[in-house]
Protein backbone atom coordinates (compact mmCIF):
# COMPACT_ATOMS: atom_id res chain seq x y z
CA UNK A 1 0.00 0.00 0.00
CA UNK A 2 1.41 3.15 -1.47
CA UNK A 3 -0.02 6.21 1.01
CA UNK A 4 0.87 10.22 0.31
CA UNK A 5 -0.58 12.84 2.87
CA UNK A 6 -1.58 16.41 2.87
CA UNK A 7 -1.99 18.39 5.40
CA UNK A 8 -3.17 22.37 5.43
CA UNK A 9 -4.62 24.68 8.41
CA UNK A 10 -5.67 27.95 8.61
CA UNK A 11 -7.29 30.77 10.93
CA UNK A 12 -10.69 32.81 10.63
CA UNK A 13 -10.20 35.82 8.86
CA UNK A 14 -8.23 39.13 10.09
CA UNK A 15 -7.36 36.81 13.22
CA UNK A 16 -3.63 35.10 13.48
CA UNK A 17 -2.44 31.01 13.36
CA UNK A 18 -1.35 31.39 17.24
CA UNK A 19 -5.78 32.25 17.86
CA UNK A 20 -6.47 29.38 15.61
CA UNK A 21 -8.23 26.28 17.91
CA UNK A 22 -7.76 23.43 15.14
CA UNK A 23 -4.84 20.80 15.35
CA UNK A 24 -4.11 17.75 13.33
CA UNK A 25 -1.50 15.20 13.84
CA UNK A 26 0.14 12.03 12.17
CA UNK A 27 2.10 9.06 12.77
CA UNK A 28 3.44 6.90 10.01
CA UNK A 29 5.13 4.26 12.40
CA UNK A 30 1.49 3.61 14.03
CA UNK A 31 -0.58 4.17 10.38
CA UNK A 32 -2.99 6.54 12.38
CA UNK A 33 -4.48 10.17 11.58
CA UNK A 34 -6.13 12.40 13.51
CA UNK A 35 -7.92 15.92 13.26
CA UNK A 36 -9.54 18.47 16.35
CA UNK A 37 -11.40 20.94 16.45
CA UNK A 38 -11.39 23.10 19.43
CA UNK A 39 -14.96 24.85 20.36
CA UNK A 40 -13.89 28.59 20.30
CA UNK A 41 -16.06 29.94 23.38
CA UNK A 42 -15.12 27.27 25.43
CA UNK A 43 -11.72 27.32 28.34
CA UNK A 44 -8.40 26.23 26.47
CA UNK A 45 -10.00 24.65 23.77
CA UNK A 46 -6.57 24.55 21.50
CA UNK A 47 -4.60 22.57 23.85
CA UNK A 48 -7.73 20.23 24.58
CA UNK A 49 -7.32 19.91 20.62
CA UNK A 50 -4.23 19.13 20.66
CA UNK A 51 -4.13 16.68 23.05
CA UNK A 52 -6.90 14.33 21.59
CA UNK A 53 -5.00 14.02 18.04
CA UNK A 54 -1.61 13.34 19.82
CA UNK A 55 -2.18 10.85 22.20
CA UNK A 56 -4.45 9.05 19.29
CA UNK A 57 -1.62 8.91 17.09
CA UNK A 58 0.74 7.63 19.77
CA UNK A 59 -1.75 5.05 20.35
CA UNK A 60 -0.02 1.40 18.92
CA UNK A 61 -2.23 -1.42 17.30
CA UNK A 62 -6.44 -1.36 18.37
CA UNK A 63 -5.87 0.79 21.47
CA UNK A 64 -8.80 3.00 21.78
CA UNK A 65 -7.96 6.43 23.18
CA UNK A 66 -8.46 6.94 26.46
CA UNK A 67 -10.37 10.30 27.19
CA UNK A 68 -9.73 10.27 30.55
CA UNK A 69 -5.75 10.33 29.87
CA UNK A 70 -6.18 12.98 28.01
CA UNK A 71 -8.47 14.98 30.49
CA UNK A 72 -5.50 14.05 32.96
CA UNK A 73 -3.26 15.93 30.65
CA UNK A 74 -5.14 18.75 30.01
CA UNK A 75 -5.95 19.47 33.69
CA UNK A 76 -2.43 19.49 34.30
CA UNK A 77 -1.22 21.72 31.89
CA UNK A 78 -4.25 23.91 32.41
CA UNK A 79 -3.09 24.22 36.34
CA UNK A 80 0.08 25.06 35.59
CA UNK A 81 -1.34 27.85 33.69
CA UNK A 82 -3.32 29.08 35.88
CA UNK A 83 -0.87 29.00 38.57
CA UNK A 84 1.55 31.31 37.16
CA UNK A 85 2.10 34.57 38.45
CA UNK A 86 0.03 37.60 36.54
CA UNK A 87 -2.63 35.43 35.89
CA UNK A 88 -5.82 37.19 34.68
CA UNK A 89 -8.81 37.08 37.44
CA UNK A 90 -11.11 36.09 35.42
CA UNK A 91 -9.00 32.88 34.16
CA UNK A 92 -8.71 31.91 37.13
CA UNK A 93 -12.45 31.95 38.33
CA UNK A 94 -13.15 29.73 35.18
CA UNK A 95 -10.94 27.17 36.45
CA UNK A 96 -12.00 27.31 39.84
CA UNK A 97 -15.40 27.29 38.45
CA UNK A 98 -14.48 24.02 36.67
CA UNK A 99 -15.04 25.27 33.34
CA UNK A 100 -13.99 23.26 30.28
CA UNK A 101 -12.51 22.72 27.17
CA UNK A 102 -14.50 21.46 24.32
CA UNK A 103 -13.55 19.99 20.60
CA UNK A 104 -14.54 17.76 17.50
CA UNK A 105 -12.46 15.16 16.35
CA UNK A 106 -12.17 12.19 14.28
CA UNK A 107 -9.74 9.54 13.69
CA UNK A 108 -8.24 7.09 11.11
CA UNK A 109 -6.26 3.67 12.06
CA UNK A 110 -5.08 1.68 8.94
CA UNK A 111 -4.83 -1.92 9.96
CA UNK A 112 -3.33 -5.27 8.04
CA UNK A 113 -6.64 -5.19 5.98
CA UNK A 114 -8.97 -2.97 7.19
CA UNK A 115 -9.42 1.01 7.92
CA UNK A 116 -11.01 1.77 10.91
CA UNK A 117 -12.47 5.40 11.56
CA UNK A 118 -14.16 7.49 14.65
CA UNK A 119 -16.09 10.79 14.70
CA UNK A 120 -17.68 12.75 17.31
CA UNK A 121 -19.32 16.37 16.13
CA UNK A 122 -19.31 18.08 12.88
CA UNK A 123 -15.78 17.43 11.69
CA UNK A 124 -15.85 14.75 8.96
CA UNK A 125 -14.01 11.81 7.51
CA UNK A 126 -15.12 11.40 3.75
CA UNK A 127 -13.56 8.14 1.76
CA UNK A 128 -13.81 8.80 -2.40
CA UNK A 129 -12.93 4.70 -3.76
CA UNK A 130 -10.98 5.01 -6.68
CA UNK A 131 -13.24 5.65 -9.92
CA UNK A 132 -16.36 7.17 -7.92
CA UNK A 133 -15.22 10.75 -7.20
CA UNK A 134 -18.17 11.83 -10.00
CA UNK A 135 -21.28 10.70 -7.89
CA UNK A 136 -21.10 12.08 -3.99
CA UNK A 137 -23.52 9.48 -3.09
CA UNK A 138 -20.71 7.11 -3.62
CA UNK A 139 -18.79 8.37 -0.91
CA UNK A 140 -18.42 7.59 2.94
CA UNK A 141 -19.32 9.92 5.35
CA UNK A 142 -18.68 9.97 8.60
CA UNK A 143 -19.24 12.07 11.82
CA UNK A 144 -21.99 12.11 14.43
CA UNK A 145 -23.96 14.38 12.84
CA UNK A 146 -28.03 13.17 11.97
CA UNK A 147 -28.56 13.20 8.40
CA UNK A 148 -29.86 15.24 6.40
CA UNK A 149 -27.07 17.05 7.96
CA UNK A 150 -27.37 20.21 8.67
CA UNK A 151 -24.83 22.45 10.52
CA UNK A 152 -25.14 24.62 13.26
CA UNK A 153 -23.46 26.20 16.79
CA UNK A 154 -24.25 23.12 18.72
CA UNK A 155 -21.75 20.16 17.85
CA UNK A 156 -21.05 16.68 19.94
CA UNK A 157 -17.71 17.19 21.58
CA UNK A 158 -15.75 15.63 23.73
CA UNK A 159 -15.11 17.67 26.90
CA UNK A 160 -12.04 17.93 29.59
CA UNK A 161 -13.62 17.44 32.50
CA UNK A 162 -16.97 16.25 31.99
CA UNK A 163 -18.96 13.28 29.86
CA UNK A 164 -18.85 13.57 26.00
CA UNK A 165 -21.92 15.29 24.45
CA UNK A 166 -23.48 12.95 21.69
CA UNK A 167 -22.04 9.43 20.83
CA UNK A 168 -19.11 8.98 18.38
CA UNK A 169 -19.87 7.12 15.37
CA UNK A 170 -17.62 4.63 14.17
CA UNK A 171 -16.77 2.93 10.32
CA UNK A 172 -14.50 0.26 9.49
CA UNK A 173 -13.83 -0.66 5.42
CA UNK A 174 -11.87 -3.44 3.60
CA UNK A 175 -9.02 -1.43 2.25
CA UNK A 176 -9.01 0.03 -1.36
CA UNK A 177 -7.89 2.36 -3.57
CA UNK A 178 -8.75 5.83 -2.99
CA UNK A 179 -8.60 9.21 -0.66
CA UNK A 180 -9.59 9.78 2.91
CA UNK A 181 -10.52 13.63 3.49
CA UNK A 182 -10.68 14.55 7.29
CA UNK A 183 -12.00 18.10 7.28
CA UNK A 184 -13.10 20.54 10.15
CA UNK A 185 -16.84 21.79 9.93
CA UNK A 186 -16.12 25.22 7.46
CA UNK A 187 -14.60 22.37 5.23
CA UNK A 188 -17.18 19.81 5.63
CA UNK A 189 -20.29 22.32 5.43
CA UNK A 190 -18.85 23.49 1.91
CA UNK A 191 -18.10 19.85 0.73
CA UNK A 192 -21.86 19.02 1.38
CA UNK A 193 -22.88 22.19 -0.55
CA UNK A 194 -20.98 21.71 -3.45
CA UNK A 195 -19.83 17.93 -3.80
CA UNK A 196 -17.91 16.90 -6.85
CA UNK A 197 -17.26 20.27 -7.73
CA UNK A 198 -15.84 20.84 -4.28
CA UNK A 199 -13.22 17.69 -5.17
CA UNK A 200 -12.23 19.73 -8.73
CA UNK A 201 -10.83 22.68 -6.57
CA UNK A 202 -9.21 20.47 -3.94
CA UNK A 203 -7.51 18.57 -6.69
CA UNK A 204 -6.36 21.81 -8.59
CA UNK A 205 -5.37 23.80 -5.95
CA UNK A 206 -4.45 22.31 -2.43
CA UNK A 207 -1.18 21.52 -3.64
CA UNK A 208 1.04 23.35 -0.92
CA UNK A 209 -0.04 25.79 1.77
CA UNK A 210 -0.06 29.10 0.07
CA UNK A 211 -2.58 27.70 -2.26
CA UNK A 212 -4.65 25.96 -0.03
CA UNK A 213 -4.64 29.69 2.06
CA UNK A 214 -5.39 31.19 -0.98
CA UNK A 215 -7.92 29.05 -2.08
CA UNK A 216 -10.00 29.53 1.24
CA UNK A 217 -9.46 33.05 0.99
CA UNK A 218 -11.24 33.14 -2.39
CA UNK A 219 -13.91 30.83 -1.09
CA UNK A 220 -14.81 33.21 1.79
CA UNK A 221 -15.18 35.72 -0.24
CA UNK A 222 -17.10 34.51 -2.44
CA UNK A 223 -19.38 33.65 0.23
CA UNK A 224 -18.78 29.45 -0.64
CA UNK A 225 -17.27 28.97 2.73
CA UNK A 226 -18.15 29.77 6.22
CA UNK A 227 -15.14 32.44 8.41
CA UNK A 228 -13.44 30.06 10.44
CA UNK A 229 -11.01 27.90 11.53
CA UNK A 230 -10.13 25.70 8.26
CA UNK A 231 -8.29 22.18 8.72
CA UNK A 232 -7.83 18.88 6.74
CA UNK A 233 -5.88 16.08 6.13
CA UNK A 234 -6.11 14.59 2.41
CA UNK A 235 -4.56 10.74 2.77
CA UNK A 236 -4.24 9.07 -0.51
CA UNK A 237 -3.98 5.28 -0.96
CA UNK A 238 -3.34 3.24 -3.66
CA UNK A 239 -3.02 -0.62 -3.53
CA UNK A 240 -0.25 -1.61 -5.02
CA UNK A 241 -0.53 -5.38 -4.37
CA UNK A 242 2.10 -5.15 -1.24
CA UNK A 243 0.75 -5.86 2.48
CA UNK A 244 3.02 -3.57 3.59
CA UNK A 245 2.51 0.86 4.16
CA UNK A 246 4.63 2.79 2.44
CA UNK A 247 4.92 6.52 2.59
CA UNK A 248 5.98 8.74 -0.05
CA UNK A 249 4.95 11.84 -0.74
CA UNK A 250 4.25 14.46 2.06
CA UNK A 251 3.11 18.15 2.27
CA UNK A 252 1.79 18.58 6.03
CA UNK A 253 1.79 22.42 7.30
CA UNK A 254 3.29 22.74 10.97
CA UNK A 255 0.93 24.85 12.86
CA UNK A 256 3.67 25.89 15.48
CA UNK A 257 5.97 26.74 12.28
CA UNK A 258 3.16 29.34 11.13
CA UNK A 259 3.38 30.58 14.46
CA UNK A 260 6.97 31.15 14.95
CA UNK A 261 6.94 32.82 11.28
CA UNK A 262 4.12 35.30 12.60
CA UNK A 263 5.36 36.04 15.38
CA UNK A 264 8.93 37.27 13.32
CA UNK A 265 6.54 38.91 10.97
CA UNK A 266 4.71 41.22 13.99
CA UNK A 267 8.28 41.80 14.90
CA UNK A 268 9.64 43.51 11.49
CA UNK A 269 6.57 45.19 11.12
CA UNK A 270 6.23 46.75 14.42
CA UNK A 271 10.43 47.83 13.81
CA UNK A 272 9.32 49.23 10.90
CA UNK A 273 6.74 51.21 12.13
CA UNK A 274 8.79 52.59 15.31
CA UNK A 275 11.09 53.87 12.22
CA UNK A 276 8.34 55.53 10.31
CA UNK A 277 6.94 56.93 13.63
CA UNK A 278 10.62 58.29 14.78
CA UNK A 279 10.94 59.72 11.05
CA UNK A 280 7.64 61.57 11.14
CA UNK A 281 8.51 62.76 14.82
CA UNK A 282 11.65 64.62 13.71
CA UNK A 283 9.70 66.13 10.65
CA UNK A 284 6.83 67.02 13.30
CA UNK A 285 9.67 68.50 15.60
CA UNK A 286 11.58 70.72 13.18
CA UNK A 287 7.63 71.85 12.23
CA UNK A 288 7.07 72.90 15.69
CA UNK A 289 9.95 74.39 15.94
CA UNK A 290 9.55 76.72 13.12
CA UNK A 291 5.96 77.83 14.14
CA UNK A 292 6.24 78.13 17.81
CA UNK A 293 4.30 81.14 18.25
CA UNK A 294 1.77 79.47 16.24
CA UNK A 295 1.32 76.44 17.92
CA UNK A 296 0.85 78.53 21.36
CA UNK A 297 -1.80 80.59 20.10
CA UNK A 298 -3.74 77.61 18.74
CA UNK A 299 -3.27 75.89 22.13
CA UNK A 300 -4.80 79.22 23.70
CA UNK A 301 -7.41 79.00 21.16
CA UNK A 302 -8.08 75.36 21.77
CA UNK A 303 -8.54 75.32 25.52
CA UNK A 304 -11.45 78.09 25.26
CA UNK A 305 -13.41 76.01 22.84
CA UNK A 306 -16.31 73.70 24.26
CA UNK A 307 -14.45 70.89 22.02
CA UNK A 308 -10.97 70.80 23.67
CA UNK A 309 -10.17 69.93 27.25
CA UNK A 310 -10.93 72.86 29.47
CA UNK A 311 -8.17 73.56 32.47
CA UNK A 312 -10.65 72.74 34.83
CA UNK A 313 -11.24 69.18 33.56
CA UNK A 314 -7.27 68.78 33.17
CA UNK A 315 -6.80 70.13 37.14
CA UNK A 316 -9.43 67.79 37.93
CA UNK A 317 -7.69 64.76 36.50
CA UNK A 318 -4.29 65.50 38.00
CA UNK A 319 -5.75 65.91 41.68
CA UNK A 320 -7.71 62.99 41.24
CA UNK A 321 -4.41 60.77 40.10
CA UNK A 322 -2.95 62.62 43.04
CA UNK A 323 -5.21 61.26 45.68
CA UNK A 324 -5.31 57.81 44.04
CA UNK A 325 -5.14 55.06 46.17
CA UNK A 326 -3.35 51.41 45.50
CA UNK A 327 -5.99 49.44 42.95
CA UNK A 328 -7.47 46.57 43.91
CA UNK A 329 -6.92 43.13 41.84
CA UNK A 330 -10.16 43.54 40.05
CA UNK A 331 -9.42 46.79 39.24
CA UNK A 332 -5.73 46.01 37.75
CA UNK A 333 -7.25 43.21 35.63
CA UNK A 334 -9.62 45.04 34.30
CA UNK A 335 -7.38 47.89 33.35
CA UNK A 336 -4.98 45.16 32.06
CA UNK A 337 -7.44 44.44 29.44
CA UNK A 338 -8.46 47.77 28.46
CA UNK A 339 -4.83 47.96 27.84
CA UNK A 340 -5.10 44.56 25.69
CA UNK A 341 -7.82 45.94 24.03
CA UNK A 342 -6.41 49.18 23.36
CA UNK A 343 -3.05 47.39 21.42
CA UNK A 344 -5.68 45.24 19.81
CA UNK A 345 -7.34 48.16 18.07
CA UNK A 346 -3.94 50.11 17.47
CA UNK A 347 -2.52 46.82 15.62
CA UNK A 348 -6.01 46.84 13.47
CA UNK A 349 -5.35 50.59 12.44
CA UNK A 350 -1.80 49.91 11.83
CA UNK A 351 -3.03 46.68 9.47
CA UNK A 352 -5.42 49.31 7.72
CA UNK A 353 -2.82 51.67 7.19
CA UNK A 354 0.08 49.18 5.84
CA UNK A 355 -2.76 47.38 3.63
CA UNK A 356 -3.75 51.09 2.19
CA UNK A 357 -0.01 52.10 1.73
CA UNK A 358 0.55 48.63 -0.37
CA UNK A 359 -2.31 49.31 -2.54
CA UNK A 360 -1.90 52.64 -3.00
CA UNK A 361 -4.46 54.21 -1.12
CA UNK A 362 -2.54 55.89 1.36
CA UNK A 363 1.24 57.55 1.15
CA UNK A 364 3.75 56.44 3.30
CA UNK A 365 5.04 60.10 3.14
CA UNK A 366 1.50 61.91 3.67
CA UNK A 367 2.15 64.30 6.32
CA UNK A 368 -0.78 66.63 8.19
CA UNK A 369 0.17 70.52 9.70
CA UNK A 370 0.88 71.14 13.32
CA UNK A 371 -2.31 72.41 13.99
CA UNK A 372 -4.20 70.24 12.49
CA UNK A 373 -2.57 67.06 14.58
CA UNK A 374 -3.20 69.59 17.28
CA UNK A 375 -6.92 69.35 16.80
CA UNK A 376 -6.89 65.88 16.42
CA UNK A 377 -4.83 65.45 19.65
CA UNK A 378 -7.50 67.25 21.81
CA UNK A 379 -10.38 65.58 19.77
CA UNK A 380 -9.21 62.27 21.25
CA UNK A 381 -8.73 63.72 24.23
CA UNK A 382 -12.91 64.78 24.51
CA UNK A 383 -13.54 61.57 23.35
CA UNK A 384 -11.98 59.55 25.96
CA UNK A 385 -13.40 62.24 28.87
CA UNK A 386 -16.80 61.58 27.86
CA UNK A 387 -15.96 57.60 27.63
CA UNK A 388 -14.83 58.08 31.46
CA UNK A 389 -17.57 60.09 32.30
CA UNK A 390 -19.83 57.30 31.16
CA UNK A 391 -18.31 54.85 33.53
CA UNK A 392 -19.37 57.16 36.33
Amino acid sequence: MKISVKGYITCKEAENYSDCADNYALNKKTNRFAISDGVTKSFFPKIWSKILVDDFVALEGATELSIEKCQSKWLEHVTKIVEAPNVKWFTKNAFFQKKSGLATFVSLYFGKEKWFAKALGDSFLFFIPRGKEENFNDWIKLSSKPEPVVFDNFPDYYSSREKAHGEAKTHEEQIESGTFFLMTDALSEWIFKEKENALKEIRKRWISQSEFERSVDELRKSQSLSNDDSTVLIIDIEDDGNNQYEYGEESVTNIDRLIEMEAKKEVIKEEAFVDEAKKEMDISMTKEGNTENEESTLELENSKTPEIESESTSNALESSSEKEVELSLNAKDILEYCYETIDKTIKEIDDTIVKGVKDGFLSAKKTIEVSERKIIKNKLKEKVWHFLQGLK
